[in-house]
């Protein structure tokens, strides 16, 4: 999960190069990001303001993060510490945003490239088999799904009455509907499928008098294998 929010030191190190950078120094016991990711004993070390990213120091690790995922209040400390943006650095900033979509938008074209590849290669496989063989390979094929999107389906509803944001402020989980979309395969992992669903859960207010309800998008990656069970590799939170 983190890898999709943090940058390259190279590419951090670069930008600075040619950016304005203020060093601050805002400790915080306890720093959630707008995607949900939580740091603890984390400090904000300084802050760039031509790319829009900041630098933490967790547990003696120097981790970039863009400002926009920052929360509201930890902004407006950063706006106060720093200089006005220029011009120049307000296009620059607009340079890069442009760049990490277009960057987004490639992989995303490689990543269907990659499954049509796939799915081009596996038609061709099927066609060499003689009828009762792709019969045999489809029946297994849709067995696999089933069984993955059960375990899916079991395993989302104990993590998100369980084991979702234990440092929140739900409290016990009295109702909850979880909605998946059918697996699908992961181009390149052999025996890997992706889940995606949205999980709405109504709960005890620990912070307050009453319930709360809410929703959360989600992303699995299952793993399975002849002769064992369905494993999860990751449950990631949109």
């Amino acid at each position: 999960m983190i890898h999709r929010i943090l940058l390259p030191l190279a590419l951090l190190l670069a930008v600075q190069a040619a950016a304005v950078v203020v060093d601050v120094n805002l400790p915080y016991k306890n720093l959630r990001l707008k995607d949900g990711m939580l740091f603890t004993d984390v400090t904000v070390r300084s802050v760039n303001t031509t790319a829009g990213t900041v630098v933490l120091l967790v547990s003696k690790d120097l981790v970039s993060v863009r400002t926009s995922m920052l929360p509201d209040e930890v902004n407006t400390r950063l706006q106060e510490l720093a200089p006005a943006q220029t011009k120049e650095e307000q296009a620059e900033e607009r340079r890069q945003e442009e760049a990490d979509r277009q960057k987004a938008a490639e992989k995303a074209e490689r990543r269907q490239k990659m499954a049509e590849d796939e799915a081009q290669v596996a038609r061709a496989a099927n066609r060499s088999l003689n009828v009762k063989a792709a019969e045999q390979t489809a029946t297994k094929a849709d067995l696999v799904l089933t069984d993955v999107a059960r375990f899916a389906e079991k395993r989302a509803r104990a993590y998100f009455k369980y084991q979702d944001d234990p440092l929140s402020n739900i409290g016990a989980v009295t109702g909850s509907d979880i909605f998946l979309e059918n697996p699908e395969p992961v181009p390149g992992w052999t025996g890997r499928y992706r889940v995606e669903g949205t999980a709405y859960r109504q709960y005890i207010n620990n912070q307050a008098s009453g319930f709360g309800r809410g929703g959360k998008e989600f992303e699995m990656l299952i793993q399975t294998s002849d002769r064992k069970k369905p494993e999860i590799v990751e449950i990631r939170i949109k």
